[in-house]
């Protein structure tokens, strides 16, 4: 029985965070349904790149890796028929998980009270960029505004450098994250309540809450803790090597003679360097030393023979490297996936492992409606007739 088995989530919104939130709940094993607009679908269909970079919205390579193992669905919920329809859905729903804004969210009538008087037992997730309540509650934000509000831009990058941002939407996928573990612990207190409840998430304090240094650094000692400080030795930041960036580390258990012996560079056994005082007074020097041992070097042999001798080094893999890892094909990261209009490709699989659940991808993300015919017509008992009336209205 797979963890989630006979719990039923419905997937509105679009994009990445509620996507992303109902994903990690269909891994382990709830059954989503996801709701598209007809016509376009979710936004993230025709966000790129594109499997083949064909601009096809069966296949945004975004969206194929967000909506795996769902059912697909159109609605327009904002008309009456259609929002009747998304009531029924609602009635037989454990959770709902949506991230409109604030304003839309309350034009829908998707408010928790609402909703309750649907379905009383319905765990209703809400993402947005700043929360449903506050100040700033109506105010839009991408990426890179939920970075930086949460104070995680301010603290990125080197002392001398303008902030730095992080890549790839992650405030999304951390805001995911958190509301796909809110949704399950609100659903072990339904088992001893029976009663839903509103989860409000809000990308930015997710993202505030990781600030487990710089928070209590102020409020401890009054003072706003700066970006990495400028090393200039060459250690414990990204270093060229021969095919590629590595960080190379003196952290360990080692002396500094394993380390320069590591690197094979004869000038790096000199006694000035023995001492960490050393190679911060002689660290121009040291930097040119070490970039001329590293680019000997490449990532994979360094980074296998530094773990042999117990140092902390790090090698920088890009998605190729990724793929071809070895350590990830013996742990079986990498699922296949069969799409029908995309083809067929390794996709990133589950970061958990459990001894008693094996994680698969049963279903690739669904085309723009795929599943008309089976919930509305197998579930809620809508007839042939009926669906050829919705979706010549528009509303399926």
């Amino acid at each position: 029985m797979r963890l989630l088995e006979g719990i039923r989530v419905l997937e509105l919104g679009g994009h990445t965070s509620a996507p992303f939130c109902a994903r990690l709940l269909a891994d382990y094993g709830a059954d989503i349904i996801k709701v598209e607009p007809p016509g376009l679908g979710d936004p993230a269909r025709s966000k790129g790149p594109f499997a083949g970079d064909d601009p096809n919205p069966e296949k945004s390579l975004p969206f194929l890796y967000l909506n795996t193992n769902k059912r697909g669905i159109t609605l327009d919920i904002e008309c009456p028929t259609g929002r009747l329809i998304l009531d029924r859905l609602l009635s037989e729903t454990d959770v709902l998980v949506e991230n409109f804004s604030p304003a839309l969210r309350d034009s829908l009538s998707l408010d928790f009270d609402s909703l309750a008087a649907v379905n009383p037992s319905l765990v209703a997730v809400s993402i947005t960029p700043f929360g449903l309540a506050g100040p700033y509650r109506d105010q839009p934000a991408e990426d890179i505004e939920a970075f930086a509000w949460s104070g995680h831009l301010y603290h990125s990058g080197d002392s001398d450098r303008e902030p730095l941002h992080n890549a790839l939407d992650q405030a999304w996928y951390v805001a995911g994250v958190n509301a796909a573990t809110a949704a399950a612990a609100a659903l072990f207190q339904r088992l001893f309540t029976g009663r839903g409840q509103q989860v409000e998430v809000s990308a930015s304090e997710c993202l505030a809450a990781h600030m487990v240094q710089a928070v209590p650094y102020f409020n401890y000692m009054g003072a706003i803790k700066g970006r990495r400080p400028i090393r200039g030795s060459g250690f414990e930041e990204l270093m060229p090597a021969r095919d590629g960036y590595v960080v190379p580390s003196v952290q360990g258990s080692q002396p500094w003679s394993v380390v320069a012996d590591l690197i094979g560079l004869e000038e790096l056994e000199d006694e000035k360097f023995s001492s960490g005082s050393g190679r911060i007074e002689h660290g121009e020097e040291l930097k040119e030393l070490v970039a001329r041992g590293l680019s000997k070097w490449d990532r994979k042999p360094l980074f296998e023979a530094s773990g042999q001798r117990r140092l902390v080094f790090g090698m920088a893999q890009d998605s190729g490297d990724l793929y071809d890892c070895p350590h990830l094909e013996e742990r079986g990261y990498f699922v296949q996936v069969d799409h029908p209009v995309a083809g067929s490709a390794p996709y990133a699989g589950f970061g958990p492992c459990l001894s008693s659940y094996q994680y698969e991808i049963t279903r690739p993300a669904p085309l723009l409606g795929q599943h008309n015919q089976e919930i509305y017509g197998d579930s809620l008992g809508l007839s042939d007739l009926d669906l050829v009336c919705l979706r010549a209205g528009g509303i399926v």
